[in-house]
């Protein structure tokens, strides 16, 4: 699922960044497990990862976590994707953002819906990529 990675078994949680001033952000991860932080300009695909990518981060937080720095515009929309440095690995996280206004972290939805044959059930697939 990150960029540049060849296995699969990333479990991720995609989330929307708004904010109302333009300006330099940094949003910096703090976790008990390696994260790893990618940020993504309008919208995130799990299949195509390196598409609107525009910076990651594996430990330049503190305790091996992520620190993204970047200059955030009030015309695009932004999507940073938290996921963690070795597969099959979950946990819990705290963001914090600093900048000129506080940013509003939502989560965004990149799951499609699949419907059966009849087209009278949908289901949601998880978030995660290969695997088991």
């Amino acid at each position: 699922m990150r960029p540049k990675q060849r296995g699969y078994g990333f479990y991720f949680l995609a989330i929307e960044v708004a904010i109302s001033s333009s300006g330099i952000y940094t949003i910096i991860c703090e976790s008990g497990i390696d994260t790893y932080g990618c940020l993504y300009n309008e919208s995130f695909l799990a299949n195509s990862p390196n598409s609107k990518l525009i910076a990651t981060d594996d430990d330049s937080g503190s305790k091996r976590n992520f620190k993204l720095i970047a200059n955030l515009t009030t015309t695009e929309s932004m999507i940073l994707v938290v996921t963690t440095c070795n597969a099959e690995q979950t946990g819990a996280f705290k963001l914090i953002a600093y900048g000129p206004e506080k940013a509003i972290l939502t989560p965004y939805v990149t799951i499609p819906l699949t419907t059966t044959s009849t087209s009278t059930t949908t289901s949601a697939t998880k978030s995660r990529i290969g695997g088991r």
